[in-house]
């Protein structure tokens, strides 16, 4: 009678070979069976940990029933771990179930699942000062500017008082401007020659010293700003709504009527200059900015009173970076950035009341935050 061959893996019958054929395949587990080996196991194969000790060095089978059984069983540990094995026909098993990914492997960057977050537009590099007098303090701070060597210069709204410090912001001197009038505005060169704003007159000084070097007589006597643009020259914004153009030796090249280029009134307070020339002019009473050409034609504007994004509640500030964006220090709402059309892009600094505004050329933007008693430099990420 011949014998009912079984599934060394699972017992169950299997189906009748052909007389030709050297494996069988378990029609319940999908196991390939070698025939000889499910012949000599019977109806009640060994233990694997039996059948694979018999298993000699290299894998290969022993020419007996015995060594069937030890290279079926160890077939079989094979296949449960997901190993391809290769049989006597030369067919493959199939290799189980895909396995889930460990536990210890991040799908994305976002713990919560999503897209990555995007850097921060800035973060803080540099932060100093104190409230007081003495070296490194301020009691109304409200301009700074940086020179070509990266010093930095600070400048108090009242008694003209004017620290100079080193790109790490340890104090290095001070000198004093006017010690009467309201110091509005001071902007440095690169070779650092300080241009002071009081008394709606230009002066400049020695920035390492603070020797007067004389006044700007071009200018009038009723600047409320003053702009550096890269060729040396300067741009002011006057009380009498004009926006002047200056060579370096202070001669003027090209006067701009504020009311007569926007049709409308206005009242300009603070200007930055582009390095293609474009002039952004800031007008705190209707917290607009005007945008004119290189030869003071006017563009366009944006901004207006508001809360929203392109809107300002009261804009103190006004700065550029080497990518042509307009940075506006806002009360209460940090400092806004916009492109070049005037589009808003982000803007950082919490509340902070930040006053002066100062790019490096590294664009490294240096802040006066005057309610806080610091420079606060920012570096940006975007």
């Amino acid at each position: 009678m011949p014998e009912l061959l079984r599934c060394p893996t699972c017992s169950a019958p299997l189906e009748a070979p052909g007389r030709l054929d050297t494996t069988a395949r378990c029609p319940y587990c999908g196991t390939s069976v070698l025939l000889g080996a499910a012949a000599a196991a019977g109806d009640a194969p060994r233990p694997r940990s039996a059948s694979v000790a018999e298993v000699p060095p290299g894998g290969a089978p022993k020419k007996n029933a015995a060594a069937g059984v030890a290279g079926c069983a160890a077939l079989v540990l094979a296949l449960a771990a997901g190993v391809v094995v290769a049989t006597r026909s030369g067919s493959t098993p199939p290799a189980g179930p895909p396995q889930p990914p460990s536990a210890g492997v991040a799908r994305t960057a976002d713990p919560s699942g999503g897209p990555p977050a995007p850097p921060p537009f800035a973060d803080v590099v540099l932060r100093f000062g104190a409230e007081g007098t003495g070296a490194g303090r301020f009691e109304d701070a409200r301009s700074v500017a940086v020179d070509g060597a990266g010093r930095i210069y600070v400048a108090e709204y009242s008694g003209g008082r004017v620290q100079v410090f080193d790109s790490l912001g340890t104090f290095v001197t001070q000198w004093m401007a006017d010690p009467k009038m309201p110091l509005v505005d001071m902007e440095v060169d690169r070779g650092g020659t300080v241009h002071v704003v009081q008394s709606g007159r230009i002066r400049r000084y020695e920035g390492a010293t603070g020797r007067l070097l004389g006044t700007v007589g071009a200018a009038g006597e009723s600047v409320n700003d003053v702009v550096l643009a890269l060729d040396g020259t300067l741009w002011i914004a006057t009380g009498s709504a004009e926006v002047v153009h200056l060579a370096r030796d202070g001669a003027v090249l090209r006067r701009v009527d504020l009311r007569q280029a926007v049709q409308d009134n206005a009242t300009p307070a603070r200007l930055v200059v582009s390095g293609t020339g474009q002039v952004y002019v800031l007008d705190q009473w209707t917290s607009e900015i005007y945008r004119l050409d290189a030869s003071g034609r006017f563009v366009d504007r944006f901004g207006g009173t508001g809360d929203g994004p392109e809107q300002f509640r009261s804009p103190m500030g006004l700065a550029m970076d080497g990518r042509g964006r307009v940075y506006v220090s806002d009360v209460g709402r940090g400092i806004r950035v916009f492109d070049a059309a005037g589009h808003f892009v982000e803007s950082f600094a919490g509340n902070a009341v930040v006053f002066g505004m100062a790019f490096d050329d590294h664009d490294g933007l240096y802040t006066a935050q005057r309610n806080n008693h610091e420079i606060v430099k920012f570096r940006l990420q975007r």
